[in-house]
């Protein structure tokens, strides 16, 4: 007999900007989506996505994250704001897909996840490299130590500046910089690969205040003596770019999103037998942030568990942060 199917979860999107149009048109691909409201602040941008989705438009984010046809909101409005409409729909008793970073700072994070403690809510925190088969197969990878004892990560991340609504990422002290709004992403990868860091040393721009550029540089040192150089930079003329390679005793993987080959792996062992028929390793069927949708909409309807906890968002936060520290102190912060 086949399951009956489950409905899907109902939506709200807060923030119709370039990640909340995202997440808007990748529920059209998720079966276990569907965008029922739609706010922004830009009137205009809210009416246009949520003609796209079949969706209403709300005045408010009251307004929307009230609607009894509402399960979830999806905050994807700028950093400086995810505490406050997240919290929003936390009080009105719904679950939470909040875009990274977690928060501006840590105690808006440490609040935000015990509000959904308190509510019996649940709060998913969209950090979607774990969603790409790349970086998923390299943790699979060293996690199960096809490069031996983990030594050395070097790790790269370069986009032009972003332009998002009133370019509030030019506004540093609400969006934390390339740091903390890009950088953030390879941190969290490296504390679900490698474990926890404890110290971090920054260099960077964010302190100069230039417009339209910024760049830092962190060092890491985590609790199992591996390293960490991890490079974000938002003065990139040549579009997006990752890069980099994770070395270990036994052999070394890399990566580079300019070349056809997503990764390669270099061990120092030679196999026991040679490849039969070689396959690729990493498939791009369906877009990771719709795999990331789909996966907390399942989570949500109890049929799966988070690939991620919101206090592992809130130990990449207090990475970030840490790092933005040490660039503006000039010397190491230790977690």
């Amino acid at each position: 007999m086949n399951p009956v199917p489950r409905p899907p979860v109902r939506l709200a999107i807060l923030g119709a900007g370039t990640i909340g149009t995202i997440h808007g048109l990748c529920s059209l691909q998720a079966p276990e989506a569907q965008v029922v409201a739609v706010w922004s602040r830009s009137p205009v941008r809210a009416r246009v996505l949520a003609e796209r989705l079949e969706a209403v438009t709300c005045a408010t984010v009251k307004e929307a994250v009230g609607r009894d046809d509402v399960d979830a909101a999806v905050v994807c409005t700028p950093t400086f704001l995810h505490r406050d409409h997240a919290l929003a729909a936390i009080a009105a008793g719904k679950h939470v897909i909040c875009e990274k970073p977690l928060a501006r700072t840590r105690a808006e994070g440490e609040e935000m996840i015990e509000a959904a403690k308190r509510a019996g809510v649940g709060l998913y925190v969209a950090h979607v490299v774990r969603f790409f088969p790349e970086f998923r197969r390299m943790r699979e990878l060293v996690v199960g130590g096809a490069i031996g004892q983990p030594a050395l990560a070097r790790m790269s991340r370069a986009a032009a500046f972003p332009r998002g609504s009133g370019d509030w990422h030019n506004d540093l002290a609400a969006s934390g910089g390339a740091v903390l709004d890009m950088g953030i992403h390879d941190l969290d990868w490296l504390l679900w690969t490698f474990g926890p860091v404890k110290r971090v040393y920054g260099r960077g721009l964010i302190e100069q205040r230039r417009p339209f550029l910024d760049y830092g540089l962190l060092t890491l040192r985590f609790a199992n003596q591996a390293m960490a150089h991890v490079e974000c930079s938002w003065a990139e003329a040549g579009g997006f770019r990752v890069h980099g390679e994770l070395s270990g005793d036994g052999g070394l993987i890399t990566y580079d999103s300019a070349e056809a080959t997503a990764f390669a792996v270099s061990l120092r062992r030679t196999p026991e037998t040679p490849p039969g028929v070689h396959v690729p390793t990493t498939f791009t069927a369906e877009s990771p942030y719709v795999s990331q949708l789909r996966h907390f909409c399942r989570c949500i309807r109890g049929e799966d568990k988070p690939v991620i906890k919101p206090e592992e968002a809130l130990a990449a936060l207090r990475l970030a942060l840490a790092a933005l520290e040490s660039i503006s102190s000039g010397r190491p912060a230790e977690l």
